[in-house]
């Protein structure tokens, strides 16, 4: 298994508050959450972040600028964080991000290739699928990327704009990756796609 992959049957290693006990700036971040993805949908990862309420809601609007006032499409974004989850072997966030994968309008299929990091098979545009090669290379050695990486980007009509919205995608990925690996956050109850990815995990070992 990878570095940040848990057992699921063991509880958190910090305290997870439910909504109905939320009080003061742990109540605030808990309605922000609900009145941006409805009602209930207070995922695990953001009861984590409530121990410092502050930072967890500039966690919340940084990823909403990333994936609403980004210009690449959201399929592509949780794609790289689909696979991303695949790598870091967190089993929470590959539920997480292939769910809203296939609510940004992937197929299973697509799904399935963003696991397989074959971006020809996810339906991304030329421009997405070189960028998708950068993430990977950058998220494996980020002081090993070219400028021929760079510009191999380019030639397939990506600018720096592009290009730095996909390294934060990166970065955003691999950031809740560690927070739910460290402190054994398992999947929300909400979550019922492709859920138990660890169990196969340890199975192919």
């Amino acid at each position: 298994m990878g570095q940040w992959s848990r057992d699921s049957h063991e509880s958190p290693f910090i305290d997870l508050v439910p909504p109905n006990q939320a009080e003061g700036a742990r109540r605030t971040l808990y309605d922000e959450l609900e009145r941006v993805r409805g009602p209930g949908r207070v995922s695990n990862l953001f009861r984590a972040y409530s121990a410092f309420p502050a930072l967890g809601m500039a966690n919340l609007r940084r990823l909403g600028v990333l994936l609403t006032e980004g210009r690449l499409s959201v399929k592509f974004k949780e794609g790289v964080m689909t696979a991303l989850a695949e790598v870091n072997r967190c089993d929470y966030c590959v539920s997480f991000h292939a769910t809203a994968m296939r609510n940004a309008g992937a197929s299973d299929e697509e799904v399935q290739a963003a696991l397989s990091f074959d971006p020809e098979a996810m339906g991304l545009s030329e421009k997405e699928q070189a960028l998708f090669e950068f993430a990977m290379k950058a998220n494996g050695d980020p002081h090993g990327t070219t400028r021929a990486d760079v510009d191999a980007c380019r030639e397939a009509g990506a600018d720096d704009h592009d290009i730095i919205e996909t390294l934060e995608t990166v970065n955003t990925g691999n950031s809740f990756n560690l927070v739910n690996g460290a402190l054994n956050i398992g999947p929300d109850e909400f979550l019922s796609y492709m859920t138990g990815r660890g169990e196969q995990w340890r199975e192919s070992a």
